[in-house]
Formats: C-alpha cells, structure tokens, sequence
C-alpha cells in the first residue's frame, strides 16, 4: 500500500538521491612495473602501494595484479588509472581462494605466508612523480 504522507515520500527520494555514495579517486599518474620470481614472471601478484603521505579523507591504497609476463598497472578508485604523487611503501603477496575443510568457507590466502606483505617490515620504497612512472623491477626469490 503506497504512503498517503507526501512529505515522508519526499524525504525518502532526498535521502535516496543525496547519498549517491559516490567517491571520487585522486588526482593520478600512470604508474606500471615488472614483479620476477627466481627470475622468472611472477603471476598473480598483487603489488600495494601504501602511502606515506596525506592521500586525503578516503584512504586510497594503489594496487594492481601482474598477468602472464609479471607486469602490472596500478589502480587508484578506477580501473590502471595509476597512482597518486608522492612516497610510499611498496607490498606484495600472492593471494588465493581456498575453502575451509569443516565450514566450507572461502578465504583469501596469501601464498607467500607475510613474507612481503607488511608495510612496517618493507625494504621496498618508490616516488611516484609526474608522467608516466615504470617502476624499478620486484624481484622476489
């Protein structure tokens, strides 16, 4: 049965169109790489970008996903639109999809254990600067 109080109607539109939850990324620049594996192309990677500036009020962390050939494009909010300017701490890990024996419930498991995934334990720093940034290799063993 449809409300016979108009102005709760509208207040229920307003709210609906005013809180679009929209976010709008950061100003970014394109920013790519290469992650190896004893030498050879890591696949399946997610390479993280942990800033160690203000990136502003939503706290974007830069990420991207090596393919076939090791390589990587950074997201930052939208689809290889790279990464903001400034410093920051670089993470990888490997992540994969396994279901629990007793709860059948998936989660993401990080192949490598932690190894290179804390931010705090890193000894992988970059600048991100203006124009196109190809990021120095990642080379893991």
């Amino acid at each position: 049965m449809a409300s016979r109080n108009p102005l709760l109607l509208m207040l229920a539109v307003i709210g609906v169109l005013g809180c679009s939850g929209r976010v709008t990324p950061p100003r970014t620049v394109p920013v790519s790489g290469l992650v190896t594996l004893k030498g050879k192309p890591a696949v399946g990677v997610r390479v993280k970008l942990h800033p160690q500036f203000n990136i502003g009020r939503f706290k974007f962390i830069p990420y991207g996903e090596t393919g076939l050939d090791g390589k990587y494009t950074l997201s930052t909010g939208a689809s290889g639109n790279g990464a903001p300017k400034g410093d920051y701490i670089v993470t990888v890990e490997r992540p994969s999809i396994e279901s629990g024996q007793k709860d059948g419930l998936e989660t993401e498991v990080d192949q490598f254990k932690g190894a290179y995934s804390d931010p705090a334990k890193s000894n992988w720093k970059v600048t991100v600067k203006e124009g196109d940034n190809v990021l120095e290799p990642i080379q893991l063993n």
